[in-house]
């Protein structure tokens, strides 16, 4: 039998005793939080401690046996950019963290990257997860996680525990998220990137760090790396300094990639480009961009536009990348729009290219080979970022590009626009049998309230069968995030407290809705006529259903 079939056989057989241990740890736990008496108690927090200790050295024999599988695989990681290499030192120092041989009992230390929007973060990461020895050092697998801005941090905790093969589990509240992504993580040598962290709620909601399980962060909040190192004592911060000026030419020269252009023959002009971008990677990229079908005697121009820009852009970002990005989106022309309407998107971390290309071929007739063409050009200009394979890609955009395309776009319209592509696409019955695309359900609510379609979001919500379809191919958290939007109604908030209130049963089954609306609200039958009918419509499925007063215990 080879080593690597034997060290397989051997995990497989840790990681059963390490789940009986670890359920009988639940069910000790859960004995000493009721009320037990004080001599049962002292005996079942000392069982509790050496299934503790027992429990960690399983994870440690766990790890070491992994260390013998090989390779770990790329899970949502995104491509470097055609000819990328490691400008920065910092690369090293990072790298030496991960792969250094640490004491088996010292919890991973959790590493964060902090530098200025526009300097190379994520790219710098991204090789990181991409080096040989970097992925044989995390056999489990390696994981690109990016949260973003008001983020749904329930929605993102059920999409990373599907990202890691798990069965994904129902719950409505982050605590059990977290706990549950501890627990799928503690065994594991893998190796997770939370990329653009903008609020350390959603990174303390995501720390998965373990003796066996590490943990990268990259931030532009220069705060946020305080606020982390108070809560996380073993964090280590390292920061991305700019280009050095050699860096930057040679750099610039490479983006612009004109034959006439080389390191011999550097127009003088190049010295004032790479000053005005501040030796920021993405600015002179933005600018090489501009500068590659541009006469040399045009660009002393541009450069002037660069440090002039024609927009108040937020003061959170560097002015020289908010407008260079500006200037590479004015340079698109007409197609500029195609670019802004990504702006109506509910997560931007994660928009569907397939959805992408209906919208652009709706509102401005372009055909598929079109849009693709397109897609690769803003690709390559760094304008977006395409991840996923075959028909399941998706676009994902930098925090600070979304935030230029909410404040240039239109998007009253546009979120009226989305919605009449999709009504195009439903039955008779209108929004109820709208299609089961992956977003649909999850986000048509979203966008008929920033639509200002109030009327028709509140006969939605109360709208049995749109209900018990979402609760059918989402989930309870999706439905309850939809009662939200309006639910200072009285109406809405009745149904949502409702929902809570039922959570532990439809969490099981969700095919006990129609039984648990009725028994909440059927008091609250006469509020309205929308309550009656979707009373009406949840008896239609339950017609033996009596109601039945509860009475105080």
């Amino acid at each position: 039998m080879s080593t690597q079939n034997a060290s397989a056989q051997q995990i497989a057989v840790l990681e059963q005793k390490y789940d009986l241990l670890n359920k009988t740890q639940e069910e000790v736990r859960q004995i000493l939080n009721t009320k037990a008496e004080l001599e049962r108690q002292v005996l079942l927090q000392r069982l509790d401690a050496r299934l503790e200790t027992e429990l960690q050295a399983v994870r440690l024999k766990l790890g070491q046996q992994k260390k013998n599988l090989g390779t770990g695989e790329l899970y949502g990681v995104p491509k470097l950019p055609d000819g990328y290499e490691v400008l920065s030192n910092t690369f090293n120092a990072m790298k030496s963290k991960l792969v250094s041989k640490r004491n088996d009992e010292e919890l991973k230390p959790l590493l964060i990257l902090q530098a200025e929007s526009g300097m190379g973060k994520s790219a710098l990461v991204a090789a990181l997860a991409q080096d040989a020895d970097v992925r044989r050092t995390f056999p489990d697998g390696i994981y690109w996680v990016t949260i973003g801005q008001d983020a749904d941090l329930v929605a993102h905790q059920l999409g990373f525990i599907h990202q890691l093969g798990a069965t994904v589990p129902e719950f409505i509240d982050l605590e059990v998220g977290t706990e549950h992504l501890r627990r799928l993580c503690a065994t594991r040598v893998s190796l997770v990137i939370f990329d653009d962290a903008v609020d350390a709620q959603d990174l303390l909601s995501f720390n998965v760090s373990s003796e066996t399980c590490q943990v990268i962060v990259t931030t532009s909040d220069n705060e946020l790396v305080d606020i982390i190192k108070y809560f996380i004592q073993n964090a280590q911060n390292f920061t991305l300094a700019p280009l050095s000026v050699e860096q930057a030419t040679a750099f610039f020269i490479k983006q612009l990639n004109n034959k006439e252009i080389t390191s011999n023959s550097v127009p003088p002009i190049v010295d004032v480009i790479i000053q005005a971008c501040d030796y920021s990677i993405l600015s002179i990229k933005y600018m090489a961009n501009l500068m590659r079908s541009k006469p040399v005697k045009q660009w002393e121009e541009w450069v002037d536009r660069l440090q002039n820009p024609d927009l108040d852009f937020p003061e959170k970002y560097p002015q020289h990348l908010m407008q260079s990005l500006h200037l590479n989106v004015e340079d698109l022309g007409e197609e500029s729009e195609y670019y802004l309407a990504l702006a109506v998107f509910a997560d931007y971390t994660h928009i569907p290219q397939s959805l992408v290309l209906m919208l652009w071929r709706y509102l401005y007739q372009v055909l598929d080979d079109q849009g693709f063409t397109f897609i690769k050009e803003l690709t390559e200009k760094g304008l977006i970022q395409v991840d996923g394979i075959s028909r399941k890609h998706h676009i994902s955009l930098q925090t600070f590009q979304r935030d230029y395309l909410l404040e240039e776009s239109d998007l009253d319209k546009l979120h009226s626009h989305l919605l009449a592509i999709y009504r195009r696409h439903c039955g008779q019955h209108g929004w109820v049998s709208g299609t089961n695309d992956g977003y649909f359900f999850q986000n048509l609510c979203l966008h008929l309230y920033n639509a200002g379609r109030i009327n028709e979001l509140r006969s939605l919500l109360t709208d049995f069968d749109w209900m018990y379809n979402k609760l059918k191919v989402t989930s309870l958290h999706d439905l309850l995030n939809d009662y939200e939007w309006l639910e200072d109604d009285q109406v809405i908030g009745a149904i949502k407290h409702a929902l809570y209130d039922a959570a532990t049963v439809l969490l099981d089954d969700k095919k006990q809705l129609p039984v648990q609306l009725l028994d909440a609200l059927w008091p609250k039958r006469n509020l309205s006529q929308d309550m009656q009918a979707l009373l009406n419509q949840a008896q239609e499925l339950v017609p033996d259903w009596n109601w039945q007063p509860l009475f105080p215990e």
